[in-house]
């Protein structure tokens, strides 16, 4: 058959293209949810758990990060993660 004027990708682009995609992904995966904190109403003190405000209103009541959404499973901070070669970690941190 004669494909001409058809747009046929070379086999160096189209390995390019998927590894670039696949590097894509694996960074997408790696991605982490939200922590959570608690928050405190101006009006009348009530303390909730969320990830993000609620609203006008409410004050973060700390900067403790937590992991679940009964604020009971605080985050763990990693200063300097040994798993990780060539860390630096950033000045003023």
């Amino acid at each position: 058959m004669n494909y001409s004027g058809a747009i046929v990708p070379s086999n160096t682009a189209m390995r390019t293209f998927l590894t670039a995609f696949c590097l894509l992904l694996s960074v997408a995966a790696s991605a982490a949810p939200a922590p959570y904190y608690r928050w405190q109403s101006i009006v009348d003190g009530t303390v909730i758990c969320r990830q993000t405000s609620p609203g006008e209103g409410w004050q973060r009541l700390d900067e403790q990060p937590f992991r679940d959404l009964n604020c009971s499973m605080p985050a763990a901070r990693v200063d300097s993660p040994s798993g990780v070669p060539g860390f630096r970690p950033q000045p003023g941190r």
